[in-house]
């Protein structure tokens, strides 16, 4: 009985704290699926915002790549998110100035070049043409828009040029040479340019290819052909008048019945003055027979001993060098050859012993000197040792008619276009004049012509 009713006491405890319990793990799942739908609103309210965000920025970005940088990316979100926002208005700021400054420098470049009277071409590394200004193209008569992207020798068809830029490619300094365009029916239309090159180069620099500045100098050459014929003309007619007025006065002097003593004087002064006149009209001759014939002379360069050619010139000047006793002594190997113009050397040395024998006192020593250097070029210099000359007269001693002492260089019967003749042919022969001076101790006068050797025939 009493287990009886014990077994019924523990089974009825039993079932409610069975119950009881079977209650607390309910609430509990039912806890715990609350925390999870909970979880999951904020992961999906977190995943939302964060999908937004990257929307916005993925906009941004494509709004920048396509170049809108006006629209700047809204800094919201998480904490790198934003951060990543803001970085990418950093930029856009940045590269919007950076834009700026380089549509300025562009539209700064292109007002110049528009401006321009030169020509400018920009060529490729394949010889195509990258871009060109409005001058370059009325110089070469194409259309910009046509010829950007297409072959140098397609657009223009002019042998001298291409060879020009193809040389360009292979030198590494700048380069200049002078083209002729050639009209097909009318010579009096034909286009004289004058054309440098110089090397383009990126920022690591590589080249990326060439550009062309043309100038236009077909009415200069015709101005200096002009001038050129003038002065030959004009000289040419002088000569007549002057060689009659000698002849005469020369007649008159010689029959003293003809004329007093006083008129003697006078016309002795006519005489040396006629005899000026007559140097001056073959000085000018000369200059004009140079440079007409200065492409002829680089065509025509012959094998020379500078020691023979130096020889005749110091023999040329042996009466002026006797009559103030001075001597002239020549430096020179006689192996020294190079491709030159035997004739016009001589004419330019005989120029320079002369004025070193005139500019110097009596009894003095002029030195003849032919050297090479280590550029390669032959090196004609004259040494004396005279008043020198001022430091301000350097730079002019070698433009026609100029003079560092009118009087003394009349007195001496200079025309003032000696060293004019010298420049004339140093650059005949591609080569340049110098002068170096120190007032009390001398001048040093110097033909400086490049080293060419004829080549052996194959």
């Amino acid at each position: 009985m009493i287990p009886t009713i014990l077994n019924a006491g523990w089974w009825g405890g039993g079932c409610e704290l069975f119950t009881s319990a079977q209650t607390s793990g309910e609430t509990a799942i039912i806890m715990v699926l609350i925390g999870a739908g909970i979880l999951a609103v904020i992961c999906l309210f977190i995943l939302i915002t964060i999908s937004r965000s990257l929307r916005d920025l993925r906009q941004s970005a494509g709004r920048f790549a396509q170049g809108d940088l006006t629209q700047h990316v809204a800094v919201k979100g998480p904490l790198q998110i934003a951060e990543l926002a803001e970085a990418m208005n950093t930029m856009a700021r940045q590269l919007e100035d950076r834009l700026s400054t380089v549509v300025n420098q562009r539209n700064e470049l292109g007002a110049v070049l528009t401006s321009m009277v030169e020509g400018v071409l920009a060529i490729d590394m394949d010889e195509h043409i990258l871009s060109m200004n409005n001058a370059a193209a009325t110089m070469l008569k194409v259309e910009p828009t046509q010829a950007i992207g297409r072959a140098i020798q397609e657009v223009v068809r002019n042998t001298a040029l291409q060879t020009f830029v193809q040389r360009t490619f292979r030198e590494s300094g700048p380069i200049e040479t002078e083209i002729t365009l050639r009209a097909p029916d009318d010579p009096a239309r034909d286009r004289q340019l004058q054309a440098q090159s110089a090397i383009l180069r990126d920022a690591e620099g590589n080249r990326t290819g060439v550009v062309l500045v043309l100038h236009d100098v077909t009415r200069l050459r015709r101005l200096e052909s002009v001038r050129q014929e003038f002065v030959a003309n004009v000289s040419h007619e002088i000569k007549t008048p002057v060689s009659a007025i000698k002849a005469a006065v020369e007649t008159v002097l010689d029959d003293r019945e003809l004329v007093s003593e006083d008129g003697t004087r006078f016309l002795k002064i006519i005489l040396r003055q006629a005899d000026r006149l007559a140097a001056i009209v073959e000085d000018l001759l000369s200059i004009a027979r140079i440079e007409q014939e200065e492409g002829h002379i680089m065509a025509e360069l012959l094998p020379t001993h500078f020691q023979s050619v130096l020889t005749i010139a110091a023999e040329s000047c042996a009466g002026l060098a006797k009559e103030r006793a001075s001597e002239v002594q020549l430096i020179c190997s006689p192996d020294l050859e190079c491709l030159a113009n035997p004739q016009l050397l001589e004419q330019a040395m005989v120029n320079l012993i002369a004025n070193a024998i005139k500019y110097s006192e009596d009894q003095s020593l002029v030195q003849v000197i032919a050297e090479v250097s280590d550029d390669k070029e032959v090196i004609l210099s004259v040494v004396d040792h005279g008043r020198g000359i001022e430091p301000e007269h350097l730079p002019r001693v070698f433009e026609r008619f100029y003079r560092t002492d009118k009087a003394r260089s009349r007195e001496l019967g200079g025309t003032g276009l000696g060293l004019s003749i010298v420049k004339h042919v140093a650059e005949a022969h591609g080569g340049r004049v110098s002068v170096d001076s120190v007032q009390g101790e001398g001048s040093t006068f110097r033909i400086h012509i490049p080293l060419k050797v004829e080549e052996p025939t194959r």
